[in-house]
């Protein structure tokens, strides 16, 4: 269930008080290695990703090519590979 008061009756009608909020500006002050995600088919296209990465000190970015919105399911192989890869670092 959505919390309507602070997002709206869904993630593609967000009326509440989250609308205006974002994370940007503050993105420096993460301090420990992040790990970005996302697929060539997502909503998050690169230029979505690329704020963060840009702003976040100790990041790693990867990209999808096959898959929309659940890699973990679409390429899971590689996307399992890739989670393994950045918890050994």
């Amino acid at each position: 269930m959505v919390d309507e008061n602070r997002n709206g009756p869904s993630e593609f009608y967000v009326i509440g008080g989250l609308k205006e909020w974002s994370i940007k500006g503050r993105l420096k002050k993460i301090q420990v290695p992040t790990m970005l995600l996302n697929s060539r088919y997502d909503e998050a296209m690169d230029e979505v990703v690329q704020p963060y990465f840009d702003e976040i000190k100790q990041v790693r970015w990867f990209t999808f090519a096959n898959s929309s919105h659940t890699p973990h399911w679409e390429e899971r192989d590689l996307f399992m590979q890739r989670v393994a890869d950045f918890v050994k670092n």
